[in-house]
């Protein structure tokens, strides 16, 4: 009991902080003010230690209680989650008689990604404490079928769900009933959208009888329902192309929340998404940095930073951005193996912390398990893909690490999102490569303006005394290249790498899988990031290595095979079109 009075004076003293140092993101109102039942706001402050609705929710929640289609663009980390879900359980309590699981789904919540759906479940689950009647549940890819085709039987009032398996369950599951649907929500839809999920959703729409300007009736397989009572809600952190499309599809003269002015059209119906770049819009208390780092030091030098970061404050969470899950897996089982020669006096792992990993080609149990893990950890550090870039809410996340620059310029936003959220202080490192330097002028475009990481400062912490060169470093600089430090941990990883069967096959999945990845970059940061630029005997250090992996030499022998192959066969063809002629 006293424990949980101190938490709650620690939230309120820390929403009370909060205020001052983020430049107004809570509102002055209460949850109450904006016409939310009075047990749900008690709820809310109590157990749930939300003090005061920040500035979108105050915007956005009287909207949706109202029953207006809404367009919702908020940074990252301003709790766009309660938006949604604290006026759609307001509505459904106050429901007579009271909605029951035969009544089927009443509310539908479409994300990109399992993780994204387990925590916002797993929020829902905390609101309808007081509401035992009203029930919660997930769909999703990677579970087992036939246990979802069962709860949806039962009936699931409010269903979160990713769009696969939705549309899955919306074409063959006779039992599940959403006769009675009254909201649709998109959330994350930009990353919806960009995992592919377009025509699934429109194929949702249409089969849910929700596409913006349908008749009066929009009927389904499961009974009318009036199109009048349908809402439909998208949020997004980011707008582009493809989520005015999908505005323009599901949302019938919606409210727009977050948009500037000239973000309309002059009819005023449809969004106007322009060609000019869009700022991003970032917390005030978010500290942004960068460090350039030759490309066969980037691995000794991620090692240093993080072996900094916890030796700073052994209580803290990290999260580092990788572009594939080879990458992942591989940094993933040296950071749990690796330790340093016994001359060090270092016995121990490189990090005094847990480990965890996240990509998209983990098991389910393994994702639910490292998210999970992740969460409850008080020091830990998460390996992972983009798959945990958005969305995502990890208690005292304090420094967001991109090891592999974002495929796309926007992303940079979504990573950096997972820290300095709600008012939180957060730090942001950027890993780039000098031949990389016009990213930074490109985030400036952007409104994103970086300062350079103290790199040598960091460095020089580390003692080297015990072999005698770190003197005459000090008397004469040398390059990054040529730090006594990172000479002594690029030959330590170097002996561990090669002298594990295990460690050298999967720095080679990761050198090919990188490799790959750089050249997946889209738009203007093709111009940046050029494959032909990179020395892939340097890239390949990066990875622990000694040398070039042959695997891509025989890939690209390969290629040069089947080249000479099409041009042989091609050569052959004309010669026996020759003689045909000639013999004609």
């Amino acid at each position: 009991m006293k424990a949980a009075k101190r938490e709650k004076g620690d939230v309120e003293k820390k929403s009370s902080k909060d205020e001052e140092d983020t430049n107004g993101l809570f509102a002055s109102c209460s949850f109450s003010d904006l016409g939310l039942h009075a047990t749900l706001c008690e709820h809310l402050q109590d157990k749930m230690g939300f003090q005061k609705p920040t500035k979108i929710q105050a915007e956005a929640i009287p909207v949706a209680i109202s029953g207006r289609h809404a367009l919702v663009k908020a940074a990252t980390g301003t709790g766009k989650t309660l938006v949604y879900l604290a006026p759609i359980i307001h509505l459904l309590q106050m429901r007579q008689p009271r909605i029951d699981r035969s009544d089927g789904t009443f509310a539908l919540v479409l994300v990109p990604t399992r993780e994204l759906c387990m925590q916002v479940h797993g929020i829902a689950q905390k609101l309808v404490h007081r509401f035992h009647w009203i029930v919660p549940g997930y769909i999703m890819g990677g579970e087992n079928r036939a246990k979802e085709k069962a709860r949806l039987r039962k009936g699931i009032s409010i269903l979160i769900a990713t769009p696969g398996r939705l549309l899955d369950h919306l074409k063959n599951t006779s039992s599940f009933n959403y006769s009675n649907l009254r909201w649709i929500v998109f959330d994350e839809a930009d990353m919806i959208l960009e995992l592919g999920f377009g025509k699934a959703l429109e194929e949702i729409l249409d089969f849910l009888g929700s596409r913006a300007g349908a008749s009066e009736q929009a009927g389904n397989k499961k009974g009318d329902v009036k199109k009048g009572s349908r809402q439909n809600l998208l949020l997004s952190a980011t707008l582009n192309e493809k989520v005015n499309r999908l505005a323009n599809l599901s949302l019938d003269k919606p409210v727009r929340i977050g948009l500037d002015e000239n973000a309309v059209s002059p009819d005023n119906e449809e969004l106007f998404i322009k060609d000019s770049v869009d700022s991003y819009n970032l917390p005030d208390q978010l500290l942004q940095r960068y460090v350039k780092v030759p490309c066969g030091s980037r691995l000794s030098v991620l090692l240093s930073i993080l072996r900094a970061l916890f030796e700073r404050e052994v209580s803290q969470k990290v999260v580092v951005f990788l572009s594939t899950c080879d990458g992942v897996d591989f940094h993933y089982t040296l950071l749990n193996e690796f330790k340093l020669q016994p001359e060090t006096n270092q016995s121990s792992k490189f990090l005094n912390c847990k480990v965890f990993r996240l990509h998209g080609n983990l098991k389910q149990e393994d994702r639910a398990k490292a998210f999970q893990g992740y969460k409850t950890e008080k020091s830990a550090l998460l390996l992972s893909t983009d798959v945990a870039a958005r969305g995502l809410d990890f208690p005292r996340v304090r420094c967001i690490l991109q090891y592999d620059s974002p495929g796309e310029a926007s992303e940079y936003v979504h990573r950096v999102g997972r820290t300095a959220r709600l008012g939180e202080k957060g730090e942001a490192l950027l890993f780039l490569q000098p031949i990389e330097s016009a990213y930074l002028r490109d985030l400036e475009l952007h409104g994103v303006s970086l300062k350079e990481y103290p790199l040598e400062k960091v460095l020089d912490s580390f003692p080297l005394s015990r072999q005698g060169i770190k003197n005459s470093y000090k008397k004469q600089p040398v390059s990054l290249e040529m730090h006594p430090w990172i000479l002594f941990l690029e030959r330590a990883l170097e002996s561990f790498v090669s002298s594990e069967p295990t460690m050298r096959k999967l720095a080679r999945d990761a050198f090919c899988s990188w490799v790959g990845g750089y050249t997946a970059h889209r738009g203007d940061l093709k111009k940046i990031f050029v494959v032909k630029k990179l020395h892939l005997g340097h890239v390949a250090k990066s990875f622990g290595l000694k040398e070039q992996p042959s695997l891509v030499g025989r890939v690209q022998a390969k290629k040069r095979k089947r080249e000479e192959k099409k041009e042989k066969s091609f050569k052959q063809r004309k010669v026996t079109a020759k003689k045909y002629l000639s013999s004609s």
